[in-house]
């Protein structure tokens, strides 16, 4: 009778019973626990992920703002100029009417419109304001002279309708010299910081930018107005549902609950589905207060959560049954030395507390390693998607590096083109002093009238001598070709070491050919500090990072940091704090920094390698979920189960002694253990794959796809972990299948898979070694590139086994001797019995096992082989004899 019938057979009597219920109850009553542990663990893991997007929003508005205050110093200069020009313009011209000149000014300094007011502010004439009449009408009365106002006003849709961005003009009021009765008020377009403003109120453009790394949808509620990313997979219908159930949840925002750590979360109800959502109240100054909500389906928080609760329940459910089969089978061990001893619970639980142990300490360390993992893998996520962040930074920075060099570079060449026009309105200003003049005007560092051979032929300063390819840079020779304008810089000045940039203007003769260009120079200190701004370096050391985060960035040249967090790492050697890290590899993983352990992320490219380093260190809330489902694992199973259900099996026993017949001879129980996790951890090795491979299972996921670097770690652990399955699982099954051909095959054919089998052995063990040392970071290529020095070990002392397998597998090739041919070799005669690829087995005549080392069944006499090839007769006479 096999063990299945036997606990079968077992489980049919009233004890039996007893103990298949208690077993359920404790299962479901343990899984319960652990799902609810797990859960709460896995929401509060959600929960800091997305606390971690919500806390980039300052960051990122902040970013915009100086943003906007850059462009806003920009374009107030450049309005404050060009109106300054144009007032000057207006004085200078007294030949036309008020109508005309204010539309000869306009045009010669790129306003939008130019309007002429008497003492009270009324308009006397205009070219016709761009922006609304009413608006105009009421900014005007508030201007104050020489003070850029920049007037915004809601863009309307043709059905008058708001479309919820903003339109703009920037206005200057400046007094006529001479006449203090009536001033000039020109209106400039403000394109480029429309956008800027559009783009803070943009909530979607916000929201987009902070979960461009991010598998979940955000919501922004600024007074009446909604705004959410993404919503392409929203239809027409499931928006407008948004924007009536959105204004409830923001308006029940009290009711989330709040951890201990800050962090608030609550579910909600959005379409008809499950949200678990995170928000976030956001004021800023001198705009609405912003409400934010960010949500991820439920399905997606507890998917993980699913796995880890079902592995946990399903280890817990495999360690109840293999205790139920241990039990069992030590008991009957017993019980086979005829000991009358009575059952009772002390002597159950003395005789099985191994078992109880081993049940103990597995659901211990899986359930602990499995959690653990859990909790570093978003970890390690999380530090993925900073550094990511980081980079993202970097990419937009750079970007934008080009807008600013555009827009300082537009702004200038309009002043410069309008300068140029006055020059050739008025060539009387073509001299010394009128340069100077103009110089002070426009704002620039000084001017520069180039003839049509390059050469400086009036300056606003003292400088002469200048010449294009000499002094000025070869950008200008284009002018000089007859091409519209050119702009070089920031450079610095040969003469005065400044940062400035350079507009230059083709000026035409009398008959509209080239003759030279007009040069305008600006300092550029402000340009040179913006992009200082978004250099490389400083966006890393700038970025915004909570405290104990670091970002930094090594050059791979020298392995030093060129940026940092902490501006007092700039200089020095990574390696020297942060332990095994090499310049120019990109890595996922955990190592030492500064002496403590940090989850690190580092990827590298254009000879920097970047950094982002997290604290390994989970808030309260994980730690005590983890410490809650331990002892919840811990205490019931030794308190509650154990040993009950041992003094059960031992009952149901001596209830069906009669019909249960048990094998003594099986060998230790404890191997129950041992054969049944293997088979689990296969089981799950696989199914984790498989979950993996799909994207179902984050955790997994990451430790197969081999971006953490290599070390002695959690993630190592796991990996090793299933190779250590897959192969022997492989193994195991080629080794059935060898049996199994075995038991079909003569006997001299059993010889081959008797020697397949062992040479699968010392490769599965070889190859498993070589890949878990590969798992724990040891360079396995140096120790085969260092087979010459095993080869002199070979020669030196270890021959003799190498010989050994060389033996074995000639004889395999050969053919010399089968399993069961009766030899003579080494002094010994009798039948082979056995045969490996470094081993032979012969059992003498008096039934004496002999081991011989391959190597050392030779010379070999084959008696076997002899008597087939004797004739009839002599094979009649011969008594023939098989192995025992």
């Amino acid at each position: 009778m096999n063990s299945f019938e036997e606990i079968k057979a077992l489980l049919r009597e009233k004890s039996g019973k007893k103990l298949a219920a208690l077993s359920w109850i404790v299962f479901l009553f343990l899984s319960a626990i652990v799902f609810f542990a797990v859960f709460r663990l896995n929401g509060n893991i959600q929960l800091k992920l997305m606390d971690e997007y919500l806390w980039e929003i300052p960051k990122i508005i902040e970013s915009r703002r100086d943003e906007l205050l850059m462009y806003n110093r920009a374009y107030e200069t450049d309005t404050l100029t060009r109106a300054e020009v144009g007032l000057r313009l207006y004085g200078e011209e007294n030949t036309l009417t008020d109508a005309e000149r204010l539309e000869w000014v306009r045009g010669a300094v790129s306003a939008d419109s130019l309007s002429l007011l008497d003492a009270q502010g009324e308009l006397l004439s205009t070219t016709g304001p761009v922006s609304p009449e009413e608006t105009f009408r009421a900014c005007i009365r508030t201007l104050e002279p020489r003070a850029l106002h920049l007037e915004l006003y809601p863009v309307r849709s043709e059905d008058g309708e708001e479309t919820g961005e903003n339109d703009g003009k920037g206005f200057v009021l400046l007094p006529l010299s001479g006449d203090a009765k009536r001033s000039l008020v020109f209106e400039f377009s403000c394109d480029g910081m429309l956008e800027l403003y559009n783009a803070l109120e943009d909530w979607s453009g916000v929201l987009a930018r902070m979960l461009s790394r991010g598998d979940a949808v955000a919501f922004a509620k600024t007074g009446d107005r909604l705004a959410g990313y993404p919503l392409d997979g929203f239809t027409d219908d499931q928006i407008a549902r948004l924007s009536e159930e959105l204004p409830k949840v923001f308006q029940n925002s009290g009711q989330f609950r709040r951890t201990e750590n800050g962090k608030a979360g609550r579910l909600i109800t959005l379409l008809g589905e499950r949200y678990l959502a995170a928000p976030m109240h956001f004021t800023q100054e001198e705009q609405e207060d912003t409400d934010i909500l960010l949500t991820v389906p439920l399905k997606k928080v507890i998917e993980n959560g699913i796995y880890i609760a079902v592995a946990i329940s399903a280890v817990i459910g495999v360690g109840i049954a293999l205790l139920q089969i241990y039990v069992f089978r030590r008991l009957a061990w017993k019980k086979s030395g005829k000991d009358a001893e009575s059952v009772s619970r002390k002597g159950v639980f003395r005789k099985t507390w191994p078992g109880i142990l081993v049940v103990l300490a597995v659901t211990f360390l899986f359930s602990s390693m499995l959690l653990l993992l859990e909790s570093r893998t978003n970890a390690a996520i999380t530090t993925m998607a900073k550094r990511e962040s980081v980079q993202q930074e970097i990419d937009w920075r750079q970007s934008q590096e080009r807008t600013i060099r555009d827009s300082f570079a537009d702004v200038y060449m309009t002043r410069a083109q309008m300068l140029a026009a006055f020059l050739t309105e008025h060539p009387d200003y073509e001299t010394r002093a009128g340069l100077e003049e103009l110089n002070r005007i426009a704002g620039t560092d000084y001017l520069m009238r180039v003839d049509s051979t390059g050469q400086e032929r009036v300056s606003s300063n003292s400088y002469t001598g200048f010449s294009v390819g000499k002094n000025l840079s070869e950008a200008y020779r284009a002018v000089l070709m007859g091409y519209p304008d050119a702009v070089a810089g920031p450079e610095a000045d040969p003469y005065t070491g400044r940062m400035q940039l350079g507009a230059a203007v083709l000026m035409t003769d009398g008959k509209g050919q080239p003759d030279g260009f007009l040069l305008a120079v600006y300092s550029a200190d402000a340009l040179s500090g913006e992009l200082a701004r978004m250099s490389y370096e400083n966006t890393v050391s700038g970025f915004a990072v909570r405290q104990g985060y670091i970002a930094a960035a090594v050059s791979d040249e020298d392995g030093r940091f060129i940026a940092h967090t902490d501006p007092a790492m700039i200089g020095q050697k990574a390696k020297n704090y942060l332990e095994g890290f090499e310049p120019g590899s990109s890595f996922e993983g955990f190592a030492a920094y500064k002496g403590e352990s940090m989850c690190v992320s580092a990827s590298a490219a254009d000879g920097r390698t970047l950094l982002f380093m997290v604290p390994e260190r989970g808030d309260f809330s994980m730690q005590a979920t983890d410490v809650l489902l331990a002892l919840a694992v811990l205490l019931i199973l030794a308190l509650l189960y154990y040993p009950n259900a041992g003094l059960l099996i031992a009952r149901a026993m001596e209830e069906a002694e009669e019909k249960l017949q048990p094998d003594a001879g099986t060998g230790s129980p404890i191997a129950v253990f041992f054969d049944g996790y293997s088979s689990f951890l296969t089981l799950f090795a696989l199914l984790a794959l498989i979950a993996s491979s799909n994207g179902w299972w984050t955790s997994f996921d990451y430790v197969f796809s081999g971006q953490w670097s290599r070390g002695v770690h959690l993630y190592s652990l796991w990996a090793a972990l299933f190779i250590l399955a897959v192969i022997l699982c492989c193994a195991f099954l080629l080794q059935t299948l060898l049996r199994r051909l075995e038991s079909r095959l003569s006997i001299q054919a059993r010889t081959v898979t008797r020697l397949a089998g062992s040479l699968i052995t010392y490769a599965t063990t070889v190859f498993l070694i070589f890949s878990i040392l590969s798992m724990f970071g040891v360079n396995t290529t140096a120790l085969l590139a260092s087979a010459g020095v095993v080869s002199i070990a070979v020669g030196m002392g270890a021959q003799s086994m190498a010989a050994d397998l060389l033996a074995g597998f000639f004889m395999m090739l050969e053919g010399t001797i089968h399993v069961g041919d009766h030899v003579s070799a080494a002094g010994v005669t009798g039948y082979v019995t056995d045969m490996g690829i470094r081993t032979t087995e012969i059992t003498d005549e008096e039934g004496n096992v002999v081991s011989l080392n391959n190597s050392k069944v030779s010379p070999v006499r084959n008696m076997s082989r002899k008597r087939a090839q004797q004739g009839p007769e002599d094979g009649a006479k011969t008594e023939h004899k098989t192995a025992p």
